[in-house]
């Protein structure tokens, strides 16, 4: 596909100079989700690719700072195990996240900013760059991440940056950099969109990235307490190793197959593959080496989808670390040869989805095609195992009654005592899924709606037959309609509202279903 561009009425991208690699400084950017502690995969190996090619890096991470603008707000309450961040002497910062944003900026005096956000913290990036004074405006900025890729148009709109880069992001990035550093033209760069002299060029996606041949991801730019994570409620040394990207399955609620889609149609490729075993466990027995890991977090949508070869071969290979781990996967890929495997690995947690408890349902919207005897059967094989299984699942999305939600607290309840399922996830319309076309084309969410962490009601589906009100409630009381018996049920409905005496009663219930089990953490496991 040909590059495309179109006349703008803004000003282009600023101008730069020649500049050797050791001389011209990136400063990375992750707006994060307060207290939502994993170092993110992508931000280390930007550091290690740069790095290779001599470029200065540093990097501004928000994740610390006791900041109202990136609070985790949560419109529902959760049940989660009590953990306490002083245990690993994690503390946070109490000074504007803001300000020291722009002092970073000042003093480091970076020729390029690169922002790194998924849909719900890209308010968060937007106020930061925002936040800067003019001069400092003026630095190029690029946008990546899955919000950039499939909404880099609403990035450009806001006019905070002049580069959005669609895909990944590993070889537009250095080339992006190569070029600025050369005094060379940008904007036919593969992945990027570039803003510059009043026009913007739409560049089609280049050669996928070759997995096997990235650099270890580097994480030496953040601070110690960093790499501590919540789960099962203590906090781990823990690292992400990503040994696949994408994922094969088609569910319309997640945005992973929109990448195979525009992958599909730009490079004539899928986005789905995995690296090879070789090179993922060298990275495990690198990152080890380098952090002595206490649980690794496996970076995969669906870990278990690979041959039973595959699997059998990495458990073999697992045996020299045997560190706890959690994974996610589907019910289908849950046997009792894997349960058994992941045993052996000493796997600590893992999670499967469920989404909805009504197979019509299931199958037509959401194009999951287990029946609920497969998908009880996966939690079945999970049971009395020693690791912790958790069913994630999900209301509030196009077409949903209050009545089918229920079927989805029904099997739940009906699932091994054993089994974690004390909470659900309200639905995100995120760009690139399908299921946010429907809500779109329905009137139930405005096309310019983006979810947003600041202000995550907006993107709550408003629907005749399901109110947002009353998915909050839902939400909010949803592990006490999992365990209180349902003569106790008319109770639970008077504690959904978000009134006083909605609260008072919901603590009540607490107390009474729930003994010792809210945790005070805002970041869960």
């Amino acid at each position: 596909m040909a590059q495309e561009f179109v006349q703008l009425q803004t000003r282009g991208a600023k101008r730069y100079s020649k500049k050797k690699p050791k001389d011209f400084r990136v400063l990375l950017v992750y707006p994060n989700i307060q207290q939502s502690a994993m170092m993110p995969y992508s931000m280390g190996l930007f550091t290690s690719l740069l790095r290779e090619k001599d470029f200065q890096v540093h990097l501004f991470d928000s994740t610390f700072y006791a900041e109202p603008l990136t609070d985790n707000y949560i419109h529902y309450r959760t049940f989660v195990k009590q953990f306490d961040w002083l245990d690993r002497d994690v503390h946070f910062r109490q000074s504007s996240m803001l300000e020291d944003f722009r002092a970073k900026v000042a003093e480091y005096q970076p020729d390029l900013i690169a922002v790194s956000v998924v849909e719900n913290t890209y308010s968060v990036g937007r106020a930061m760059i925002r936040a800067l004074p003019e001069k400092d405006r003026r630095i190029p900025t690029i946008w990546g991440g899955p919000f950039a890729t499939f909404a880099p148009d609403f990035i450009l709109r806001d006019h905070v940056g002049d580069y959005v880069c669609r895909g990944e992001g590993e070889i537009a990035l250095i080339e992006l950099c190569e070029r600025m550093c050369e005094g060379r033209s940008v904007t036919d760069i593969p992945n990027l969109w570039v803003r510059e002299d009043g026009q913007l060029y739409r560049n089609p996606l280049g050669p996928r990235v070759d997995l096997d041949h990235l650099p270890f991801a580097d994480y030496s730019l953040f601070e110690e307490q960093a790499i501590y994570r919540p789960m099962e409620g203590k906090l781990w040394r823990t690292i992400g190793i990503e040994s696949q990207r994408g994922c094969p399955f088609q569910c319309t609620y997640c945005n992973s197959p929109g990448q195979n889609r525009i992958a599909n149609a730009e490079q004539g490729s899928k986005f789905y593959r995995r690296k090879s075993l070789d090179r993922t466990m060298a990275e495990l027995d690198h990152q080890h080496k380098e952090h002595n890991i206490e649980l690794v977090y496996w970076l995969a949508d669906t870990f278990l989808a690979l041959p039973t070869r595959a699997f059998d071969e990495l458990v073999e290979r697992y045996d020299d670390y045997r560190i706890p781990f959690w994974m996610n996967t589907r019910s289908e890929t849950m046997t009792e040869h894997t349960a058994d495997g992941l045993e052996r690995m000493n796997m600590l947690r893992t999670s499967i989805g469920i989404e909805h408890g009504n197979p019509e349902y299931r199958r037509k919207m959401l194009k999951r095609f287990q029946t609920n005897d497969q998908l009880r059967k996966a939690f079945e094989i999970c049971s009395g195992r020693s690791f912790s299984t958790t069913g994630n699942c999900i209301i509030g999305m196009p077409e949903e009654t209050r009545e089918l939600v229920f079927e989805t607290v029904e099997f739940t309840r009906r699932l091994p005592d054993d089994i974690d399922t004390v909470g659900c996830f309200i639905f995100s319309p995120l760009h690139g899924t399908e299921l946010r076309k429907i809500a779109e084309q329905n009137g139930y969410l405005d096309p310019d709606t983006f979810c947003d962490i600041a202000d995550p009601d907006v993107s709550i589906l408003d629907q005749p037959q399901l109110s947002r009100s009353e998915v909050i409630g839902i939400a909010k009381c949803y592990g006490l309609y999992q365990t209180a018996p349902e003569s106790e049920w008319h109770r639970v409905r008077e504690a959904e509202p978000d009134t006083p005496a909605g609260d008072a009663a919901f603590d009540q219930l607490v107390r009474e279903y729930r003994p010792g089990d809210v945790g005070a953490a805002a970041a869960s496991a």
